[in-house]
């Protein structure tokens, strides 16, 4: 690749930038090989198309969604090392399904969580006004807590 084929190319904190993370993350997925560079530097700096910011800022963004690296990796290799788009799409497919049931997971999950915070909010609310000093004892027989049906897990940290 000569000089000025170098213009359209962005060096590893260009790429940072415009993927709105860090270089150190950006030297990771190179070394981890879910990005390439295009070519070197006369200085030796790797150079990398436009297209290789937006494949990093869509890693962070499934990333911040939840999904594990090694689980992203496994998509993106899937992808790049079929034969054909059928054998890949069969490989890229069964990763994606495997990570939509984790998510369905953690979203059942966090209802579950979000539920228990609201019961919790509701049982700490009548506390209020209340005159004893707080303890276990104290707040284990106190008529609030004795006449609730169910005393929800963040409540039941505290007590």
């Amino acid at each position: 690749m000569n000089q000025t084929d170098h213009k359209n190319l962005f060096q590893i904190g260009e790429i940072a930038q415009k993927a709105g993370t860090s270089v150190r993350t950006v030297r990771y997925y190179l070394e981890e090989n879910l990005i390439q560079a295009e070519d070197r530097s006369p200085g030796g700096f790797y150079l990398f198309t436009p297209e290789v910011a937006q494949t990093v800022f869509y890693i962070r963004k499934l990333k911040d969604a939840g999904l594990a690296l090694k689980d992203i990796k496994k998509i993106y290799h899937a992808r790049h090392n079929g034969k054909t788009g059928d054998e890949a799409y069969q490989e890229v497919l069964k990763h994606l399904e495997a990570q939509k049931a984790l998510v369905e997971q953690k979203i059942a999950d966090y209802q579950l969580l979000e539920s228990e915070i609201k019961e919790a909010i509701d049982l700490v609310r009548k506390c209020d006004g209340c005159r004893v000093k707080p303890s276990r004892q104290n707040c284990e027989n106190c008529p609030v807590v004795k006449s609730a049906s169910k005393i929800p897990w963040p409540v039941q940290a505290i007590l």
